[in-house]
């Protein structure tokens, strides 16, 4: 089944203060600026967020982000503080496997805009999106299990706690445990479509 999404018309979610939307190019300093000011809390548990991430860096992802999002293998999100302009966090969909129309889903948020529910949020906005707009049925969140706030992120979105998955993820060339917690259309309400 083939699903076209326009990138440039997606906003998954905006309310008065935020919105959660993709990024432009031209925004590469804008999402530069916040892995930056965040990098110490996010490199504790993502691989790709290195002490020293550049604006080099933050132009690449977007520009592969783009071409993802062209090839229906990913799709990334950005969460806009609307007022500032500015990038406060960051929520995805990918390692999507179509066979079994399932995807992972992350996120992280910015220093300083962390507990106030807004990775929950954008969260169940980009699995609400994956659900009704690309085919998937299910989506795993997995969090190294030392990773406490992102555990209750998942919690918070409706996934459920599947297991605790022995050597799931590599972080720095270091197989390491995490749990594996899932989200399917009946936890956000969505109905599946039936096949004919």
């Amino acid at each position: 089944m083939s699903h076209h999404i326009d990138r440039d018309r997606q906003i998954i979610y905006c309310d008065r203060n935020i919105e959660v939307r993709p990024l432009g190019l031209r925004e590469a300093p804008a999402l530069y600026d916040a892995v930056n000011r965040s990098v110490r809390a996010i490199s504790e548990w993502e691989a790709w967020c290195t002490l020293d991430y550049s604006l080099a860096d933050a132009r690449l992802f977007l520009q592969r982000s783009i071409e993802q999002w062209d090839m229906r293998a990913a799709y990334d999100f950005n969460v806009i503080e609307r007022i500032s302009g500015l990038v406060i966090g960051s929520v995805a969909i990918n390692q999507i496997s179509q066979l079994n129309q399932l995807a992972n889903l992350g996120y992280w948020v910015r220093d300083g805009y962390t507990g106030r529910g807004i990775a929950a949020m954008a969260a169940r906005a980009a699995a609400a999106f994956a659900f009704g707009k690309t085919g998937l049925t299910r989506l795993e969140i997995v969090i190294q299990a030392g990773n406490l706030r992102s555990q209750r992120v998942a919690e918070k979105t409706g996934a459920t706690l599947e297991c605790l998955a022995r050597n799931r993820l590599v972080f720095h060339g270091e197989p390491r445990d995490a749990k594996v917690f899932s989200l399917v259309p009946a936890d956000l309400g969505v109905p599946v479509p039936v096949a004919a």
